[in-house]
């Protein structure tokens, strides 16, 4: 299993040089928790941002959703946008997993998200609240 590490150590690292050649530029994510389609809104839903390179699990981002469910303005290396309007397709993306953990619901695991320089991607999480003995679906 690959060993968690710092962004900072990261950089460090002989991986490093050849990660940011190919990511010279920062995409923008923001991620938006919530629970009932989209009508209830997941505060402190911890969001961690990882991407496995030469053997070690990187550590990107870990922060918390705000009482609106959202943390914005998370900044990610990525590759330059070589987006084509006429085909709708980009020519190279960077892949980081995220994880969002609440107490109360079932951790939503490994959402793979491609960044692009200079984009904003916007990625939901779905969690579903984890039922207490003696609880129904219908809250009786």
């Amino acid at each position: 299993m690959a060993t968690l590490i710092s962004y900072e150590e990261f950089t460090k690292s002989d991986d490093y040089k050849g990660f940011a050649v190919v990511n010279p530029e920062q995409g923008s994510l923001k991620v938006m928790a919530f629970t009932a389609y989209q009508a209830i809104p997941i505060e402190n839903a911890e969001v961690i941002i990882t991407k496995e390179i030469g053997g070690n699990n990187v550590l990107f981002f870990r922060g918390y959703t705000d009482s609106s469910g959202i943390i914005d303005n998370i900044s990610l290396p990525a590759p330059t946008s070589g987006y084509d309007a006429d085909s709708f397709q980009t020519s190279s993306t960077t892949s980081y997993q995220l994880t969002a953990i609440n107490d109360k619901y079932e951790t939503i695991k490994q959402y793979v998200i491609n960044m692009i320089g200079d984009v904003k991607v916007l990625q939901y999480i779905k969690m579903t609240p984890i039922m207490q003995a003696g609880e129904t679906s219908n809250g009786n």
